[in-house]
């Protein structure tokens, strides 16, 4: 019994559980999650007052989640640019519409909130969690350390969101874009004399920033930040 509910609790994280898979409502598209993100003001803060009066854009968006995604329609989603745009704002949309549902509460760091976060939801015929949206497919089927920038996760110091969905056309410079808001966040990259201050999450995922040198994992994770460096930081 033990065996068994190790493997189905593996299953479960893993997301390799099935889901129903509804009809599409329409043709797959962002302009839902787009309205959605109108209320992400310019500092990448979040209008929750808003966006819950306004979260009907949101849930539709999230509903057609689960009747179509590149694992299941992958004639839709012809390029990585087209899969790695969708899965993260899948990712972001997801995080959004749970911290709306619990608003004002937020999500604590009570066991109730650590269960919160690993709700399971139908994705394509998949029953994911932000955890299997993350290590095993963004991480796993793209290994773009960029993608790390651009995961909204809803703590503080953590990547903001961008006003507009992430589209496959723009995708690499959105990605660009992310990683230089989040580099040039003193919260996350600060110089104090000549020691630089990094936050936790290069030394948490460093190697994989370090795999995206050309030196490879013989590098130093500084050269990865230097490269997104906004001007405006002399220092």
């Amino acid at each position: 019994m033990l065996m068994a509910l190790a493997a189905g609790a593996w299953l479960y994280v893993r997301g390799a559980l099935p889901a129903p898979v509804p009809p599409a409502a329409g043709p797959f598209g962002y302009t839902d999650y787009a309205q959605a993100l109108n209320h992400v003001r310019p500092s990448g803060d979040l209008d929750f007052e808003g966006l819950k009066r306004d979260r009907a854009a949101l849930e539709r968006f999230v509903a057609s989640l689960a009747a179509v995604s590149p694992h299941r329609r992958p004639e839709l989603f012809p390029s990585s640019q087209d899969r790695m745009a969708y899965w993260i704002n899948a990712y972001n949309a997801l995080v959004l519409l749970q911290l709306v549902e619990r608003y004002p509460e937020g999500v604590t760091s009570s066991w109730f909130g650590r269960f919160y976060w690993g709700r399971t939801w139908p994705v394509g015929g998949e029953r994911l969690t932000l955890y299997a949206l993350e290590q095993r497919i963004l991480l796993g089927e793209y290994a773009d350390p960029r993608v790390h920038f651009a995961l909204f996760r809803g703590t503080r110091g953590g990547p903001r969101l961008d006003g507009a969905p992430y589209q496959p056309e723009f995708l690499d410079a959105q990605l660009n874009d992310a990683s230089r808001r989040y580099v040039g966040d003193a919260r996350n990259v600060k110089l104090e004399d000549k020691t630089v201050r990094l936050a936790h999450l290069f030394e948490e995922r460093k190697q994989d920033f370090l795999a995206a040198l050309p030196e490879g994992r013989g590098g130093n994770v500084l050269q990865f930040v230097w490269a997104f460096l906004p001007d405006t930081c002399e220092e």
